[in-house]
């Protein structure tokens, strides 16, 4: 659960790294991705079909979530018995039923 505390910090190598900080900007920042976004994952050895995959999964989660957050869905009280670190990860904003 490290990487989703911070992957920065993490043992991944610069070509996960890139992918996740491209993930990143597409949630926090979307309206400042552009092509030297999409080029430096070229760089870090992203191919074109694997960048697309990544921008849309991405842009997918962020979707759901915003669906989500629009319907007022909460997380129910059975999610309670996950790892701690693992439902940390799940309830960025959120609170349990």
């Amino acid at each position: 659960m490290a990487i989703a505390r911070d992957f920065r910090q993490s043992k991944l190598d610069a070509k996960d790294k890139a992918m996740l900080e491209y993930a990143e900007k597409i949630t926090v920042s979307p309206s400042e991705v552009g092509q030297s976004d999409v080029q430096g994952l070229k760089r870090a050895g992203w191919s074109e079909a694997e960048i697309l995959d990544i921008a849309t999964l991405t842009a997918y989660r962020n979707f759901i979530t915003r669906i989500a957050d629009a319907l007022g869905v909460q997380l129910s009280a059975d999610l309670a018995q996950l790892r701690k670190d693992y439902l940390d990860t799940l309830m960025v904003g959120k609170k349990l039923l």
